[in-house]
């Protein structure tokens, strides 16, 4: 047994003994000044985890905490991990009873994405029995699952009893009845029943209770089949459920007579013919002089009322493999650019050969609103950011280029060289049009500073995604789906860079949702209303000035991949392998 006080591989420092109803130390972290969990694990179990250990400890994912390290003294398994912030469902529930129907869904889909990702490490773990105190919602409002083998966290007790599946743990379906038996405990704040849900609540959707009751069936094989069925299955249940509100316009103007139409092409192609005349040439017509552009504005202007952003009504999304719809890099190949550049404009960039993308001066809407469904407090108030003109990378730095600036000595190679399903990712030549990943904040930074170039701002990164008419997505406001983006695990790993061209921003930057995560220039803070008063550059005292991660992976869910989502790390010296980046510049290259 540990004690307070005891300073363990002279670096982590036992603060208190465990809380009640939790399994590890609280305890600080000496080296990294950051507080963490330490489990001690001895015998038979300490043996089965190891395993376990040496798999977490290489992977990450936004819904298990991190498991910074393993290691074993005088026969003993001691496992270090991200201390839980936030709160436990089952406190949450505790304060405020039965959860909202959107809140609950979405948290236990985020956990579904996780056990997912646990299976596909192949891990010989016990699979069920979590329930609403394994899972964690963290101060951006997201959910951890700190269950199932090494991670868990919580001392097991006879309260787990009705979340455990009736054959046991051995069947990977069992997950599947815990999940029902959690969710259905969330929407009632009662122990799970063989019954509908609205039994207990009315206002449950008629076909979120169904889900409910069909992933608490007692045989294994009236279930969902997986974890992925029974996560589709929720959101097609919450699109069938779903209300949208669409801003109040004018109604659709009255078509005109056929004349009328006929009167107007005659004219219009009078005009187009006089200004083809005027200036002789067609081309002068996409030649014109861009607006002015602004000052850098560091004060953001109070967001336009809900009733000027358009919202287009979302559409159901296919499921599958994703498909690319077209070749690598396929959208709109770079040409070039005349002295004036405008949307559309691409340039090249000498040293690693990218092609940036030109995103104009002006205004754009940043953050979201308080009554978007998905939104969490780390993306409001949704506010007005005026930026200069700039210059953006249209992909993500490749595997290649990123070797030329390994090559060139100014770059240090990435801290693991395989991706969760290719061993020799980085160095394999099949895959040097794919994300480079395993690589750091530091080591993103020097990469853009030898290619002549910086890391994005946060506000630049998302004005590139969602232009300036607040949209939801990069294409606009369609649900997503696999024709636009590299996401749901569909792939199951990294997609060559610019596969997907539908799912280009209004300023042609490719994989601004999907494939990696991306690291910025900007440091992170718990919401934007800390740096509404500023006009000066934030400095780094939020979050123990670590910088922001934007943008989606692979592996993220529905929530995650809009273009106002924000996420960070808890350092910045740390690499992941859905974390890449990509580079912008405030003068053409």
């Amino acid at each position: 047994m540990l004690i307070p006080g005891q300073l363990l591989r002279e670096r982590y420092r036992i603060d208190a003994l465990p809380e009640p109803g939790l399994a590890a130390y609280r305890a600080y972290d000496t080296e990294d000044n950051r507080l963490c969990a330490v489990r001690e694990i001895e015998g038979d179990l300490a043996v089965r985890l190891q395993r376990e250990a040496e798999a977490l400890t290489a992977h990450r994912h936004p819904n298990l905490p991190l498991l910074y390290e393993s290691f074993t003294l005088d026969d003993r398994l001691y496992a270090v991990l991200e201390w839980p912030e936030g709160e436990s469902l089952q406190s949450l529930m505790k304060r405020r009873g039965r959860l909202d129907e959107t809140d609950a869904t979405r948290w236990l889909g985020q956990v579904l994405a996780a056990l997912e990702y646990i299976h596909s490490l192949n891990l010989p773990v016990s699979r069920g029995g979590f329930t609403p105190a394994h899972i964690w919602v963290t101060p951006d409002g997201n959910a951890k699952l700190y269950g199932q083998g090494l991670t868990e966290l919580i001392t097991p007790g006879p309260e787990q009893v009705p979340y455990f599946a009736p054959e046991g743990g051995l069947d990977p379906r069992a997950d599947i009845y815990s999940a029902g038996a959690t969710l259905y405990t969330l929407l009632t704040a009662r122990t799970p029943e063989h019954n509908s849900p609205r039994k207990h609540n009315l206002e449950i959707s008629p076909a979120t209770a169904h889900v409910v009751e069909r992933a608490l069936a007692s045989r294994p094989e009236a279930r969902y089949a997986t974890l992925r069925e029974l996560r589709k299955a929720l959101g097609r249940a919450k699109i069938r459920t779903q209300k949208v509100d669409i801003a109040l316009g004018p109604t659709e103007r009255p078509r005109p007579p056929l004349p009328a139409i006929v009167g107007t092409v005659v004219i219009t192609f009078i005009i187009i013919g006089g200004l083809v005349i005027l200036n002789g040439s067609p081309n002068a017509l996409a030649q014109r002089p861009t607006a002015t552009p602004v000052q850098r504005s560091d004060t953001a202007t109070p967001a336009p009322p809900a009733s000027t952003l358009t919202r287009g009504t979302p559409t159901a999304a296919p499921t599958g493999t994703p498909v690319p719809s077209g070749s690598p890099q396929a959208a709109a190949a770079p040409t070039a650019t005349s002295d004036l550049p405008g949307i559309g404009s691409t340039a090249i960039a000498p040293r690693d050969q990218m092609a940036l993308v030109f995103v104009p001066a002006g205004s754009f809407i940043m953050g979201s609103l308080d009554t978007e469904p998905q939104a969490v407090g780390n993306e409001k108030p949704q506010h007005t950011v005026a930026l200069p003109d700039y210059w953006f990378d249209r992909t993500e730095v490749t595997n290649a280029q990123y070797q030329l600036c390994a090559a060139d000595g100014s770059c240090t190679p990435p801290a693991d060289l395989n991706s969760p399903s290719r061993p020799g990712y980085y160095n394999d030549p099949a895959f040097a049009d794919y994300p480079v990943i395993w690589v750091n904040w530091n080591q993103a930074d020097a990469y853009c500073q030898w290619a002549g170039r910086r890391l994005p701002t946060e506000a630049e990164w998302e004005k590139a995604a969602r232009g300036t008419d607040g949209r939801l997505y990069p294409w606009g406001n369609n649900l997503p789906n696999n024709t636009l983006l590299n996401y749901d695990l569909a792939a199951g790993d990294t997609t060559a860079v610019g596969s997907f061209p539908n799912g280009a921003s209004p300023y042609g930057a490719l994989d601004m949702s999907g494939n990696v995560v991306e690291w910025v220039g900007s440091f992170y803070y718990d919401s934007y209303f800390v740096l509404l008063s500023n006009t000066e550059t934030p400095t780094p005292t939020v979050r123990g000035g670590v910088h922001t991660l934007r943008s989606s992976s692979w592996h993220d869910l529905f929530a995650n991949i809009r273009a106002a989502s924000r996420r960070f790390t808890t350092n910045d010296a740390t690499a992941y392998n859905d974390v890449g980046f990509r580079c912008a510049t405030s003068e053409k290259p």
